[in-house]
């Protein structure tokens, strides 16, 4: 399921090559908020990893699918009411054999939300 123009949208793309930043605004008016939880909507994690995985596409120009998931820290809820913009920093991105290991940092000005490392595939398939 795609998540961008939908989920969330993209306010603002910086950076190249190896860093790149993307800052994002949430649909705190989505579905997903509506299940996960009515009266206090935060953002799963597993929408977290398909932003990330969205926007390393993005950025490469080539689809990918999540091989594997290295290591991931949630450190804070995201409350699309609560945060105007979602800062989603990439590093540390190198390419291997069948595509790309990448660090991300999920965060705000003032709190770090996640960090994953991240193997994703380059697919092929139509």
């Amino acid at each position: 399921m795609k998540l961008l123009d939908d989920f969330y949208s993209i306010k603002q793309a910086t950076g190249e090559g190896t860093n790149f930043d993307y800052v994002l605004s949430l649909n705190q008016e989505h579905f997903i908020y509506k299940a996960h939880f009515p009266e206090n909507p935060i953002t799963p994690g597993v929408c977290i990893i398909q932003i990330c995985k969205e926007l390393m596409e993005l950025h490469s120009g080539e689809r990918l699918s999540l091989k594997k998931i290295h290591n991931v820290k949630f450190l804070s809820i995201i409350d699309p009411t609560a945060v105007d913009a979602v800062r989603v920093s990439f590093s540390k991105i190198s390419a291997v054999e069948e595509g790309y290991k990448v660090s991300v940092l999920v965060h705000s000005e003032t709190a770090q939300f996640a960090k994953l490392s991240l193997y994703l595939a380059i697919n092929n398939e139509q």
